[in-house]
């Protein structure tokens, strides 16, 4: 079940303008699929206060994680399959509210759903949203009952995935996945460990009303827990946040950054590394004495991960650079590739990304990122390391990569790098880092490797 937002107070009128922006909001994707948190930016009106907005972003997020189970249940209801988009997308908001959202009152969902189709000449089908919804109020729909049509409706799951999993991994483990990406992300912070710790952290956001608990893994991280904060408390007002103690980032990424290993005093180059997560926890990791570089090649990206580092007062060169063609040769002590990849092990923060691949999708990701790993090799100076991360768990993407990968002197890592005690059980055999969905964590991948013929 979704965290329900409340609802019940606000204007009938401000609920269906975020309605009705909502409904914009999934056509253009269903014209033009782009990453729901850019959706929501786009089409949140500027007369939107913090209510508005956050129910925009639970409409658009919940409709799209769970489009495939919305689509079976009202599908029961209609005589035709096949509907109009507009309103398709007036279903589907409809559906989301009577499923998910219990503070949204059945009929303020329903006359919602409606009141969408008055202004785009769909006054006939007003009487069957209406017949469909109210069905879909007062009539349990049971769930598919082979394992395949489970997970693809009633989980929500593109059938290419459910397939891949179920044949790759098993009934059981393609169950749990699809369960880990249909929950909804926690809010995660990292500790600026230049400027607090995660038990400092944790009493100073307390003192403004931010309430947070300890990360499942790493030490350094802390969940945020926005029920049991003071209403209308928000991270991102606190002095924590204004002085940059913390940047907000999921363990497994903490994790991998741990995983790289950067040491006191080295120089480090991050070949992708917006939005800056990871290249913060580089410049922590390195300190004062170290140097770290942080490329991108969109200006645009470029111009985000100068503000985040700003904000942090991080210590980076920024450089807009080409991640398979770095200007440097054997430069740098560690070079880390976080590499563009298709995002299967975020699905729950990326509701979106399922229904914007396609299997043939992850062949291409793997030759892209095959090239920038060699690419960036070159950057790494002799007894110097190369680290390989993508946030997936997909065998092109992962193995596959790590296994084609042979460049003259490079070997396989295996200690681990600096991870905490309880992140040591993701470690493989073959050294590499293997996180999946599940247990409060994101899906990632990361590999190392040692460049021979320098002092180790």
């Amino acid at each position: 079940m979704s965290r329900n937002l409340a609802v019940r107070g606000k204007s009938a009128r401000s609920a269906d303008l975020v309605r009705r922006a909502a409904h914009a909001a999934l056509l253009s994707f269903e014209k033009t699929p782009v990453a729901a948190d850019l959706l929501v930016e786009r089409f949140s009106s500027v007369d939107f206060d913090a209510r508005d907005r956050a129910f925009l972003r639970e409409l658009v997020y919940g409709v799209l994680r769970w489009r495939g189970r919305l689509d079976f249940v009202f599908g029961h209801f209609l005589n035709k399959p096949n509907v109009a988009p507009p309103v398709r997308e007036a279903l589907r908001l409809g559906t989301y509210q009577l499923l998910f959202m219990d503070r949204v009152p059945a009929h303020s969902a329903v006359d919602g759903a409606v009141s969408l189709l008055g202004r785009r000449n769909l006054g006939w089908a007003k009487g069957l949203v209406n017949a469909v919804l109210r069905k879909v109020g007062e009539h349990e729909v049971s769930p598919p009952e082979s394992s395949e049509d489970y997970l693809t409706l009633w989980e929500s799951h593109p059938r290419w995935l459910v397939r891949r999993w179920m044949r790759g991994l098993g009934e059981e483990e393609a169950l749990r996945r699809c369960r880990a990406n249909n929950e909804e992300a926690p809010v995660v912070f990292r500790v600026n460990t230049l400027a607090s710790d995660a038990r400092s952290l944790m009493a100073e956001l307390e003192s403004e009303s931010v309430a947070t608990r300890p990360g499942c893994v790493d030490p350094d991280c802390l969940v945020f827990l926005p029920d049991e904060s003071t209403p209308g408390a928000r991270f991102s007002d606190t002095a924590a946040w204004r002085e940059g103690k913390f940047i907000v980032m999921d363990e497994s990424s903490s994790l991998v950054s741990r995983f790289a290993g950067a040491a006191p005093g080295e120089r480090v180059l991050d070949v992708c590394a917006a939005p800056g997560g990871k290249t913060a926890c580089l410049v922590w990791a390195a300190g004062e004495k170290g140097r770290v570089v942080a490329g991108e090649r969109s200006l645009r990206r470029l111009a985000l991960l100068g503000r985040n580092c700003a904000r942090i007062r991080a210590d980076v060169r920024l450089l807009k650079m080409d991640a398979m063609k770095p200007p440097f040769h054997e430069a740098f002590d560690l070079v880390l590739v976080d590499a563009p990849c298709s995002g299967l092990g975020v699905f729950r923060r990326h509701p979106d990304a399922r229904w914007r691949l396609e299997e043939e999708d992850l062949k291409a990701q793997a030759r892209r990122q095959t090239a920038i790993l060699r690419g960036a090799a070159r950057a790494v100076r002799r007894g110097g390391r190369l680290v390989y991360s993508v946030c997936t768990n997909e065998p092109e993407e992962t193995g596959e990569v790590a296994a084609s990968f042979r460049e003259l002197g490079f070997v396989p890592i295996r200690d681990g790098g600096a991870l905490p005690e309880g992140a040591k059980r993701y470690l493989e055999p073959d050294g590499s880092l293997r996180i999946t969905p599940g247990d409060g964590l994101d899906g990632f991948f990361a590999m190392s490797w040692r460049k021979e013929g320098g002092n180790c």
